[in-house]
C-alpha cells in the first residue's frame, strides 16, 4: 500500500511517498480501506516545525512520522475477537498515529465510529477533528448554554464553522470574526453578527459575552479578556491563555484540545445526521504526493473556508494545480 510520511520537518518537500505492506489485523483490530482524510492545521504545523510545546508527551511522534488525524473509510478485515464492527461497515474516526495511507489498522476500542452506509464518506473524512475540537471549546470547556452569547474568532475555517453550528444548535447567539469575503457563508451557517477583523475592532463592538472561543493568534487572544462578562469563560484552541489576566477580569480561561470521547463522537454524529452540522468542502485532492503537497500549500495561504479533503481513488485530473 501507499503511504505519505515525513522524515524531517520543513517545507512540503519533506513529504515523501513510500510503499508498505498492507497491515494484518490482530485479534482486536480492524483494517480500514480509507475513503477520505481531512487536511488540518496540526498537519501543517507538525510538518513545518515538529511536535508543538502544548502536545502531550505521549502523543509526540518520532521520525519517520505519518501525518493526519481524521478519516473515513470501509472496514475490509476484522480480527478474531472483534465484536463492535463487521466487514463492510462504513466508519469515521480519529487516528493518533496518522492517516496518510491507503489502509489503516485500529483497535476496535479506539476513536472509531460506525456511520450509516447512506452517508457520503467524503465530507465525513473531514468532520471529526474540526468538530471534536469545536465541541471541546463550546461544550466540554466552554459550558455554553441556551440563551447565552458566544464570540468565535476565526469562524470561516474548519473548526470555526463547526463551532458556529454547534453553538446555534445549542440555542446560543453567535458573534464571529472573519474576512469580508466569508460573511455570506457565515450568515448561512447561522452567525447572528459578523465582524470584519480587518476593518473593525471587535473590542469596540462586543461586550459582556458569556464565552469567547479563540481560534486565531496571540494578539486576538490578548484582547479577548475584556469582552467576557464577569464569571464568563475564555477558551483558546490557538495559544495558552494568561491565568493572571483572566483572574484580573474575573473570568475563567483555559486551553482546549479536541474531545475524542465516545460521548462527544456520538453527539457530533447525531448532529450531522440531523442536518444541524454540515461540512463545507472548499476543495478535494487525490491521494498523490503532488496533490498532498498542494493541499498543504493551499491551506498555508490562509483564508480557508470550510475544509480541504484528500479523497482516495479520485482521479488526479480533478486537481486544480498539480506540482509534478
Amino acid at each position: 500500500m501507499k503511504k505519505i510520511i515525513v522524515n524531517d520537518y520543513g517545507s512540503v518537500d519533506v513529504l515523501q511517498e513510500v510503499s508498505a505492506p498492507k497491515p494484518i489485523p490482530g485479534k482486536n483490530d480492524v483494517l480500514i480501506k480509507v475513503a477520505a482524510i481531512g487536511v488540518n492545521d496540526p498537519d501543517v504545523v507538525m510538518r513545518k516545525y515538529g511536535p508543538f510545546p502544548t502536545m502531550p508527551v505521549e502523543l509526540r511522534p518520532t521520525l519517520p512520522h505519518m501525518l493526519g488525524e481524521d478519516f473515513s473509510g470501509i472496514i475490509e478485515r476484522v480480527g478474531s475477537a472483534v465484536t463492535k464492527f463487521q466487514v463492510g461497515d462504513h466508519v469515521m474516526g480519529y487516528a493518533k498515529n496518522g492517516t496518510y495511507a491507503q489502509y489503516l489498522m485500529l483497535d476496535q476500542d479506539s476513536s472509531l465510529s460506525k456511520v450509516p452506509a447512506q452517508l457520503d464518506l467524503v465530507p465525513l473524512g473531514g468532520l471529526y477533528l474540526a468538530a471534536l475540537t469545536a465541541w471541546s471549546a463550546i461544550v466540554k470547556n466552554g459550558h455554553l448554554q441556551a440563551g447565552q452569547k458566544v464570540l468565535i474568532h476565526g469562524g470561516a475555517g474548519g473548526v470555526g464553522s463547526m463551532a458556529i453550528q454547534i453553538a446555534k444548535a445549542m440555542g446560543a447567539t453567535v458573534i464571529t470574526t472573519a474576512r469580508k469575503q466569508h460573511h455570506v457563508y457565515l450568515k448561512d451557517l447561522g452567525a447572528d453578527q459578523i465582524i470584519d477583523y480587518r476593518t473593525e475592532n471587535f473590542v469596540e463592538l462586543v461586550h459582556n459575552v458569556d464565552l469567547v472561543v479563540n481560534l486565531t493568534g496571540a494578539e486576538t487572544l490578548a484582547a479577548s479578556y475584556q469582552v467576557v462578562k464577569a464569571g464568563g469563560r475564555l477558551v483558546s484552541v490557538n495559544g495558552v491563555p494568561d491565568e493572571k489576566q483572566a483572574a484580573a477580569h474575573g473570568i475563567t480561561a483555559v486551553y482546549a484540545l479536541g474531545d475524542v470521547s465516545a460521548e462527544a463522537r456520538t453527539a457530533i454524529l447525531h448532529l450531522y445526521e440531523q442536518g444541524k452540522l454540515t461540512v463545507t468542502i472548499s476543495q478535494t485532492y487525490p491521494f498523490t504526493l503532488a496533490a498532498v503537497k498542494q493541499a498543504h500549500l493551499d491551506f498555508e495561504k490562509g483564508g480557508n473556508q470550510g475544509k480541504r479533503v484528500i479523497v482516495f481513488d479520485q482521479a488526479p485530473a480533478n486537481l486544480q494545480q498539480d506540482l509534478a
